[in-house]
């Protein structure tokens, strides 16, 4: 089946990021504050100095009011994103596993809580690295694709949504290339059963032609 339009373009980056909304993420708060409802469910008490997981919405709204620090994960912190590089590049490597919605998470972080993270801008740089090698690997596994599958696990949501649009066009126009490719192969076979059957009712014909004169 074809993929529609709306399919092959995916989301925006804005769009994506507000998918990645309700991950939740580390907090220590700055002030008392009660327990509050969501509609997702209650968070909360939050008593300084203890830490507290609240969705990733609700961390940047209270860091821009000065009423909480955010605790960086621990992906996120510069050491382990260089073990992440060094694993990327090594040979025949697959995708390490990371978050789906790493690349939200940390742009989002690095906008409000730069100064919660240590050494941003080793940080920021480190992420450039590990997107660029794995967007490099990305369009290696494209080479692979095939009309039933194409097989790159732990992809994050940003990552699948580049390679979306190519995807989905490749995709359905393999889908067609094999059909036609199954429909000439039909149509050969048909007519190679119908061969020998053609050339016998030529002979049977010759046959009559010859009896008839000989009469």
């Amino acid at each position: 089946m074809a993929t529609s339009e709306a399919q092959q373009e995916g989301f925006t980056m804005p769009e994506l990021e507000y998918l990645a909304q309700c991950e939740d993420v580390t907090i220590v708060p700055l002030h008392r504050m009660e327990r509050l409802e969501l509609v997702r469910g209650a968070v909360g008490p939050f008593r300084p100095p203890q830490k507290t997981q609240v969705p990733l919405w609700l961390a940047v709204m209270l860091k821009r009011a000065n009423r909480c620090r955010i605790v960086a994960p621990a992906w996120l912190g510069a050491d382990h994103l260089r073990a992440l590089c060094r694993e990327e590049d090594a040979p025949d490597a697959l995708f390490t596993r990371l978050p789906p919605h790493y690349l939200e998470i940390a742009h989002a972080l690095l906008a409000v809580a730069e100064d919660d993270l240590a050494d941003a801008q080793a940080v920021r740089r480190l992420l450039q690295d590990l997107r660029e090698t794995r967007q490099t690997k990305t369009r290696e596994g494209l080479k692979l694709l095939n009309s039933l599958q194409l097989q790159m696990d732990n992809l994050s949501a940003a990552e699948i949504n580049e390679i979306r649009p190519l995807f989905g066009r490749s995709f359905d126009m393999l889908r067609r290339l094999d059909a036609l490719a199954a429909t000439a192969a039909d149509r050969a076979h048909r007519g190679s059963q119908l061969g020998p059957a053609d050339d016998s009712q030529y002979a049977d014909d010759a046959d009559d032609d010859d009896f008839a004169y000989a009469r």
